[in-house]
């Protein structure tokens, strides 16, 4: 597992928030991930996005074969009886809706991936501090700390935790 080094990266104060702000010759001090830690994290996003992008490949042959036996059992002489026509049509949905929202989980990874190629991932949008990186390989398409997401509010060391004590 790569190291949870972080590394400190200078940027022009034009973009920086007020909390990014360092006083060193108008520079801005941004913490962000190693290039080692990134290259990590986007090796686990994409094991996970070829998971995601498998079992949407099965959902879409699942709702084939759904709507495949629903127009055998019209052609049929006999219709089949009218709770089973609601039972289809319930799994249908289900299916439906299951693949939608792993369509929207890809879309975040590809998201995630993006953040990481701007070296912008694993930072808080709220806070702009580093999110504690088992929280990242537990959820790697957020955007915000623990400390945010549990307490609505920055910690105020600057160091993520995941805990729920307050």
């Amino acid at each position: 597992m790569a190291s949870t080094k972080k590394t400190e990266v200078l940027k022009d104060t034009s973009a920086a928030t007020h909390s990014d702000i360092a006083k060193s010759n108008g520079k801005v001090k941004e913490i962000r991930y190693s290039d080692n830690d990134l290259e990590y994290f986007k090796k686990h996003i994409m094991n996970i996005k070829v998971d995601a992008i498998d079992e949407l490949r099965m959902l879409k042959e699942r709702l084939d074969d759904l709507t495949n036996s629903e127009m055998a059992s019209e052609s049929m002489i006999y219709s089949m009886h009218m709770a089973e026509q609601g039972s289809e049509a319930m799994e249908k949905e289900k299916t439906y809706a299951h693949i939608n929202r792993i369509s929207d989980y890809i879309k975040k990874l590809d998201d995630a991936l993006k953040r990481i190629e701007e070296k912008t991932y694993g930072i808080c949008r709220e806070c702009n501090i580093l999110i504690a990186k088992e929280r990242l390989l537990a959820v790697p398409i957020t955007t915000q700390s623990a400390s945010f997401k549990i307490h609505n509010r920055c910690p105020e060391d600057g160091v993520d935790r995941i805990s729920v004590r307050s």
